[in-house]
């Protein structure tokens, strides 16, 4: 009877050690579950975060761009006076000489 008792005994003593050394690894392993799900929603943040940079930096790059088209335009009528006045008020420099036939 005594030697049943033993062997009950070292049953569960091993069923309790075992669980225990279980427990701490699945313990470590939902600790690192955990970091792992943190860092993947730090990083889901960050990535929404670029993509509203780059919204933002592509409606200024849009807006510089209509700039620049106006500006182009208003160069253009300049430069179109510029050489009428020109024409106009005779300040183009003398022409050129025309070449012999």
């Amino acid at each position: 009877m005594g030697r049943w008792i033993a062997i009950v005994a070292g049953i569960l003593l091993g069923a309790a050690a075992g669980y225990v050394v279980g427990s701490r690894g699945s313990g470590s392993h939902a600790t690192q579950t955990q970091r792992f799900e943190s860092r993947l929603e730090e990083t889901r943040s960050e990535l929404t975060d670029l993509r509203q940079q780059k919204q933002e930096l592509q409606e200024r790059l849009n807006q510089v761009t209509k700039e620049q088209e106006r500006l182009a335009q208003e160069n253009e009528i300049l430069r179109k006076r510029e050489v009428t006045d020109e024409l106009v008020n005779g300040r183009g420099g003398e022409l050129p000489a025309q070449p012999l036939k």
